[in-house]
This record gives structure tokens, sequence and C-alpha cells, in this order.
């Protein structure tokens, strides 16, 4: 039987072993991206952004509850609802910014895989 020549046998030294690409390569939080961290779908710089914003929403929703909580008591302290909303409107910040890294790191992701 005839033994195929694969792109692996013909550059054995170009990289790793699977395929061929640089092992060196480095996302943006400095953790590498090889082989196997091409096997996922996102990056760690990614899965990073990704919790913090599922924090975030969390908080956001804790927050909302809690406003409505005091809404519905009627007279709520003005300071207690004043500081909720202030909250809230600053975990919105935090969420728009997180969108902004989120949308940098998929990018970056699409430069490591070699589409963009």
């Amino acid at each position: 039987m005839e033994r195929r020549t694969s792109f692996i046998d013909m550059a054995p030294d170009a990289g790793c072993a699977c395929c061929q690409l640089d092992t060196a390569m480095v996302d943006g939080s400095g953790q590498s991206f090889g082989c196997s961290e091409r096997e996922t779908i996102f990056t760690r710089r990614e899965e990073q952004v990704l919790s913090r914003i599922r924090e975030a929403r969390r908080e956001a929703e804790a927050l909302k509850k809690r406003i409505s909580l005091l809404n519905a008591a009627g007279s709520p302290p003005l300071d207690a609802r004043e500081k909720a909303v202030t909250q809230l409107e600053e975990l919105r910040q935090l969420r728009r910014e997180l969108e902004k890294e989120r949308m940098d790191a998929a990018t970056e992701r699409m430069v490591l895989l070699g589409h963009a």
C-alpha cells in the first residue's frame, strides 16, 4: 500500500505538530493561543470579558428588584432609591465599556485565527 505524505510530514519543524501554526501566539491578555486553545470558541480574554458582563447583569437585576421594592413600599427613602438608581446607571456605563472590550476581543480572535 502506498504511504501518503501529509502536510505534517512535509513541514515537521514549522510549529505545532497538528496544525503547523506558531505555538508562541498570544491573545491580548497575554495568554497562549495555540492549537489546544483554538478548539474552544472564545479566547481567554473573551471569556473574562463575558464573565464580567454576566456579573454586571446579575448586579443590575438585583438593583432593579431593589428599586421595584422601594417603589412598591409607598414612599421609599429618597436616599436609598437615588443611590440604587445611581448604581444602576454606573452598571449601564460599565456594560457599554465591556461591550466595546468584548468587540475588541472578538476582533482580536479573528486576527489570531487568520480571518482578518
